[in-house]
């Protein structure tokens, strides 16, 4: 159907009376309206079927055709960012140039217009520019994991995960702590640490609860951050949770909290290039930038909408957050009214600020805020504040160079143990 030269020796063979179809059979058997064929007619009456057939810009340069000014500027441009994939690429440049009110002039002089992905692809495959996604072959063998259906609402479920990443390409690896909800696929915020720990969860956290709201669930990996190893009680972070009301699901593989896993490598792959076109250098500019203004961004190129418009999140309202993103643990009252804790003492106070009577041995609930380092006591069911004493802790290198100078005793005893040992069984065997 559809086959011009077809049509076209049909009309002609009409024409010169060797056949006698009427257009309607030619429209059924070539697939072309009537109109057409009658236009087909008059060309026939001017031209001859090969020089129909030949387009009239055959072998001219079409009108979209980008200039050599305009491929130039573009060469110049991707200098800036020389790993980094098409998509983002093509994203920049417009956003950067072509519909930068600042770069009207520029665009103008140049001649730069809109252009498709598939243009950019093929000045990659022209100028063999580096793609950083190297996208996976799957053979029949590959063990597929079914999709599963988004919650309906915004809050029910938020994946968190940790990713390290070298983000300022500078030899320096850095985590990031990130958050998305599973019903939208937002990335709702995040936090940059040196490595994954408490603190980086807790400031991620925070952040969660105070601009979007308590969450139900928040489904995480296995790590010891959130899960016990040993007996499964509640670690730190989970107390945390349980204070705001918030259900913790662990996942037993990578591939169940796909979602997160997704963003972090959109994230890897966009990011880093994004640090240089806006200029940040510190992780303390970034954690700025990215929970300020580059969430959005993502979330307007790569979110969608719940299926339903309510929302889970339970507003934070009045609730106080310095007693709950806390360490805690148990400690005794010592002499003068005082705890033990990081190798510190600390004084317990009342309300008026004078030294608290607590009898000694009496057993307390320590709180450090994770965030401001703050110490407060809870005894029976009240927050106390506590005062360092200072001059009384232990200097940490010292404490430091004794583990290691005990390590270095203990590997020492064991040499020579192994070596009398070995003395001794050469002594039987001769």
């Amino acid at each position: 159907m559809h086959n011009k030269e077809y049509a076209l020796k049909l009309v002609q063979d009409k024409l010169n009376g060797l056949n006698d179809y009427s257009y309607s059979q030619i429209v059924s058997l070539t697939g072309f309206t009537k109109r057409h064929l009658i236009r087909l007619s008059k060309e026939l009456n001017k031209k001859d079927i090969d020089s129909i057939l030949v387009h009239g810009l055959t072998g001219k340069p079409s009108n979209n055709s980008p200039s050599s000014k305009e491929i130039e500027f573009i060469k110049n441009f991707k200098n800036k960012y020389p790993v980094i994939s098409i998509s983002q690429f093509q994203d920049i440049y417009h956003e950067d140039v072509i519909f930068n009110p600042n770069m009207v002039k520029v665009v103008k002089e140049n001649d730069l217009k809109v252009r498709s992905y598939s243009f950019y692809e093929s000045l990659y495959e022209e100028f063999h520019w580096v793609k950083p996604i190297k996208h996976k072959c799957f053979n029949k063998e590959h063990e597929s994991h079914p999709l599963r259906e988004p919650s309906p609402r915004r809050g029910i479920l938020i994946m968190i995960d940790g990713t390290p990443h070298d983000w300022f390409q500078n030899g320096r690896m850095s985590s990031l702590h990130l958050a998305i909800d599973d019903a939208t696929g937002e990335a709702l915020c995040g936090w940059f640490m040196p490595t994954e720990c408490l603190e980086g969860y807790v400031h991620m956290l925070k952040i969660l609860v105070t601009k979007y709201g308590i969450p139900e669930n928040i489904y995480c990996d296995r790590h010891t951050i959130f899960i016990n190893p040993k007996d499964g009680e509640l670690t730190n972070f989970g107390h945390m949770c349980e204070d705001l009301g918030i259900n913790i699901i662990a996942a037993n593989t990578p591939q169940a909290k796909g979602k997160v896993e997704k963003w972090n490598n959109t994230i890897q792959n966009r990011l880093i290039n994004d640090i240089k076109r806006y200029n940040i250098k510190s992780i303390d500019e970034l954690n700025i930038f990215f929970n300020d203004y580059y969430c959005n961004y993502l979330n307007h190129k790569y979110a969608y909408e719940s299926k339903e418009n309510d929302s889970a999140f339970v507003p934070l309202d009045n609730i106080d957050l310095s007693n709950i993103l806390c360490i805690r643990s148990t400690r005794t009252i010592l002499n003068g009214n005082m705890i033990s804790w990081n190798n510190n003492y600390y004084q317990v106070l009342d309300k008026d600020n004078s030294i608290k009577q607590i009898y000694k041995g009496t057993e307390v609930q320590v709180f450090e805020n994770v965030l401001t380092k703050v110490v407060r006591v809870k005894y029976y069911n009240t927050f106390y504040e506590t005062k360092q004493i200072e001059g009384h802790r232990q200097d940490p290198i010292k404490r430091e160079q004794m583990r290691i100078d005990n390590q270095k005793q203990l590997e020492q005893i064991l040499k020579e143990r192994d070596e009398r040992l070995k003395a001794r069984a050469n002594k039987v065997s001769s």
